[in-house]
């Protein structure tokens, strides 16, 4: 009994399979198939020990050892056929074609937004084939909203850069039809001229001379824009031989419509970036005209008139400086010794010229008027007549003989420099007369019947046929007969 219980028990604890497995006879090894192999499972009673795991199933199992032979390569999977992609132009065609598009939109506000994108394709791609179209479009759309100059400033910059091109002719047809509808009288034939272009075949030339010419000869017609232009220029090209004209051409448009500030920023600039530039004494003298009369500073127009005499004595601006400072401390700042000053040196560095003649009437006047000094406005007047001679020479003499008797009331002073009038520039029409009046000086103011008789003598025999002739006899008989 008890070993039938037994024989029960141990048949419960013993897995099926692996029951099946011990009793079924084993089968020939030449009709068991790999698939079919299993590893026999390790009886409850025994240790587990650690085997190499399976190979996976329809697969020899791996030896322990790698092999070197390569394996084969697995067959690629077939893919999904795909649509071919389109071919892509360029990308400057392909941002062209978008700009194109917008411009071309029928809806308002894209054609709006399209002008800056082809202003930012111009800018982006100006040696591309499609720039020239872009520019014409450009300019179109500019002339549909109104900006008729930026629209004739695009049209001129695609003239003088793109001359060549199929659109060069519309861009001249639309030039002077947005001119004849848009600019005024004063400007028509001025814009109109400029369609013909220099005899250059170097882009970056033409332009420069486009713009220097807008700026000399109409500098009001065309202001933001060209301004604008002139700066992309610098940018583009940077090296370029005329940049200093150029900055002063953007100077002088500045000025031109009041933007005082931005031109005297453009003068330094061209005084910074340029060292060697010809224009450089012109900058300078052009500072301190601004600073004189468009911003009233005339201690700064000062000091920049005088950093040009200083830095450029040879300039051609250096008479005008110093005549500007002459005036400024004369009017402005009513520092008359310092305005004769500056006359001085007028009369130094330019002595019998024009310059020095002016500089002496001023002195003269200065010193009588305002300094108080009629002593040295007569001796002025004494070197002008030395220096110059002539109808100048003459009118001095006679105002040194004024101011002589009317602040000085020396009447000998008067009756001599009188009667040099006569000797010194005996053909002038007032020599018989000064000298007819120093011998009335000396008969009236001074007492001196001798001396009087003496100079109406003289002028009998000096101006014979002068109708003071008779009467100077008469007055020197009469004065014997006392």
């Amino acid at each position: 009994m008890n070993l039938m219980l037994s024989a029960l028990a141990l048949s419960f604890c013993v897995p099926p399979a692996f029951a099946q497995e011990e009793s079924a006879p084993a089968a020939p090894a030449a009709e068991v198939s790999d698939a079919q192999k299993a590893p026999p499972r390790p009886s409850l009673l025994e240790e587990k020990k650690e085997e190499p795991a399976a190979a996976p199933r329809g697969e020899a199992a791996l030896d322990p050892a790698p092999k070197t032979e390569p394996e084969p390569k697995a067959e690629p999977k077939p893919e999904a056929k795909l649509e071919p992609k389109p071919k892509r132009g360029s990308p400057v065609a392909e941002e062209f074609a978008f700009a194109k598009a917008a411009a071309e939109d029928p809806d308002g506000k894209v054609q709006e937004a399209a002008v800056e994108e082809l202003a930012l394709f111009v800018r982006r791609h100006p040696a591309s084939e499609q720039a020239p179209e872009a520019m014409l479009l450009l300019a179109g759309l500019r002339q549909k909203s109104g900006d008729w100059q930026p629209a004739a400033a695009s049209l001129l910059r695609l003239l003088y850069e793109y001359p060549d091109t199929k659109v060069g002719l519309r861009a001249k047809s639309d030039f002077m039809t947005v001119i004849e509808k848009k600019a005024s009288r004063r400007h028509r034939p001025i814009l109109n001229d400029l369609v013909k272009l220099p005899e250059t075949s170097d882009k970056a030339d033409r332009l420069s001379a486009l713009w220097e010419r807008l700026a000399e000869q109409a500098p009001d017609a065309l202001y933001e824009p060209v301004a604008a232009e002139i700066r992309d220029f610098t940018v583009r090209f940077p090296g370029h031989k005329d940049g200093d004209k150029l900055q002063a051409a953007l100077a002088r448009l500045h000025a031109a419509n009041d933007k005082f500030a931005a031109a005297l920023l453009s003068w330094q600039k061209l005084l910074s970036l340029y060292p060697d530039s010809a224009a450089r004494s012109s900058a300078q003298m052009a500072i301190g005209d601004l600073y004189a009369e468009s911003l009233r500073d005339p201690k700064k127009a000062i000091d920049a008139y005088q950093e040009l005499v200083e830095h450029y004595p040879k300039a051609p601006e250096v008479l005008p400086a110093l005549e500007n400072s002459a005036r400024l401390f004369d009017e402005k700042l009513r520092q008359y010794a310092l305005a004769v000053e500056m006359h001085e040196r007028v009369v130094k560095l330019f002595a019998k010229t024009p310059a020095s003649l002016r500089a002496l009437k001023a002195i003269a006047k200065l010193q009588r008027d305002r300094l108080g000094a009629s002593e040295d406005a007569v001796k002025t007047w004494m070197r002008l007549s030395s220096m110059h001679g002539g109808q100048d020479g003459v009118d001095a003499l006679l105002q040194a003989a004024d101011c002589a008797r009317r602040d000085l009331k020396d009447f000998a002073r008067q009756a001599e420099i009188l009667r040099k009038v006569s000797n010194d520039y005996a053909g002038a029409r007032e020599a018989p007369q000064a000298l007819y009046d120093a011998a009335g000086v000396y008969e009236d103011s001074i007492k001196d019947g001798a001396k009087a008789i003496e100079l109406y003598r003289e002028v009998g025999s000096k101006f014979p046929s002068h109708k003071l002739a008779r009467r100077a006899e008469d007055r020197a008989a009469k004065l014997e007969g006392k």
